[in-house]
């Protein structure tokens, strides 16, 4: 039986473990821009921590954050596009991404934790074991976690690649009820026109989905991608407007903004060996 997105609002209204990946474009305009973006997010949050959700924070905006102080130094220092500029771009701003939210969360009581991983401490059985046994207890604890790949360290051969795909990991490790993926437009745009639902994720959709057009890596196709990992588990994800004030409350309570897909209505925990199969397929351009 074919579903329709209305069929999934009470799923949404009741998902309890929620995941919400941010694009680094979200925290690299202006000052005013992202304060209102980071009021607006932290609001939701502390709503949704009201009503007993647990939620994990995938961000980007390590490298915008760390070219941003680069351009205030006195030696004039002006970093490209390349690996080892990009890795120290990374360490120099990683720590200035979690002060900045340490610095909102901390208004509305919201003790945070940052969690930094990469390919290869999930291709280790006891890396795996030991950051899905962080993730638990850091929400036992209430904690908010904030997650990111460990730029700084890694390289072309062994990274996620960008963050929308690092959200979808991240939610199956988890074994997250939703993921949600803020971006700067209203969702997807099929032949100019918003898709408000999607039940798979073809070679049509992905061919009218575009690249990176601000500061991150990823774009509409990643999200496609990201979307079509989590959905394999029957985790709904949402594609919505991050510029629209409280978009994350208002998704989870009325599921009318934006492109929510799901392909399977049922959720799948995937096995840590499932996990790791997506991941090489990933990395070897979707083939095992």
């Amino acid at each position: 039986m074919q579903m329709n997105r209305n069929d999934l609002n009470e799923r949404i209204k009741t998902s309890n473990k929620i995941v919400i990946k941010i694009g680094s474009a979200r925290l690299s305009g202006s000052e005013e821009e992202v304060n209102d973006f980071l009021f607006s997010l932290v609001s939701d949050i502390r709503h949704l921590r009201d009503l007993g959700k647990q939620v994990i924070l995938v961000s980007s905006g390590a490298i915008a954050r760390g070219r941003k102080l680069l351009s205030t130094l006195p030696n004039s220092a002006e970093a490209g596009e390349s690996l080892p500029e990009k890795q120290a771009l990374a360490a120099m701003g990683q720590n200035r991404l979690v002060n900045l939210y340490d610095s909102f969360f901390s208004k509305v009581n919201l003790p945070i934790a940052q969690i930094l991983f990469g390919v290869l401490d999930m291709e280790n059985p006891e890396g795996f074991k030991n950051l899905k046994n962080t993730f638990g207890q850091l929400l036992d604890w209430g904690i908010l976690p904030i997650v990111n790949e460990n730029d700084s360290v890694a390289t072309e051969e062994v990274k996620f690649g960008d963050n929308d795909v690092l959200s979808a990991i991240v939610s199956l490790i988890v074994e997250a009820d939703l993921l949600i993926i803020l971006t700067g437009v209203e969702g997807f745009l099929k032949d100019g026109k918003l898709l408000p639902f999607l039940e798979e994720v073809g070679k049509s959709e992905l061919s009218q989905a575009g690249g990176p057009s601000g500061p991150g890596t990823g774009g509409m196709y990643t999200k496609l991608k990201a979307a079509s990992i989590s959905s394999e588990a029957g985790i709904p994800c949402g594609i919505i407007d991050g510029n629209r004030k409280n978009c994350v409350r208002e998704f989870v309570e009325k599921n009318t903004l934006g492109t929510l897909i799901v392909s399977n209505g049922k959720k799948k925990n995937f096995t840590e060996d499932e996990i790791k199969s997506i991941l090489r397929a990933k990395r070897n351009g979707g083939q095992e």
